[in-house]
């Protein structure tokens, strides 16, 4: 452990979760539309995923642009592997390249990207480990 806990627990909350999405607000309750195109890809390749709020706390946000070398938000990672934000997001899923990262099953074309609406029982639960 490093002398700085929140940027600890921030690793391995991107270590413990094979895919995870700090996003602004839930993906039941997304509080941007970046947030909410990037849940939404995410519940449309039906994957489990974890997620994190960073709303709650400003320190979040920060020590996690620090870790990750990346500004906006939000930001998904994969196998503790930093994909990216909202529009490489979208454009890894328009091209089928991020059913691949995530381990999507079926070969299908991409549905259109929304903003997700309600709930996904596919999903797991919003979790924000770093309060």
């Amino acid at each position: 452990m490093s002398e700085n806990p929140l940027r600890d627990a921030i690793a391995e909350a991107i270590k413990d979760n094979r895919i995870i999405l700090f996003m602004k607000g839930t993906p039941e309750a997304p509080s941007c539309g970046f947030s909410a195109r990037a849940a939404g890809v995410l519940q449309a390749l039906d994957v489990p995923f974890a997620s994190v709020d960073i709303l709650p706390d400003p320190r979040i946000r920060q020590e996690l642009s620090a870790l990750s070398d990346w500004p906006t938000i939000p930001q998904l990672f994969v196998d503790g592997e930093l994909v990216g934000g909202s529009d490489i997001i979208v454009e890894l899923y328009e091209s089928g390249e991020l059913a691949g990262i995530v381990g999507a099953a079926g070969d299908e074309a991409p549905a259109p990207v929304e903003a997700p609406t309600g709930a996904d029982a596919g999903l797991l639960q919003p979790e924000n480990r770093l309060g």
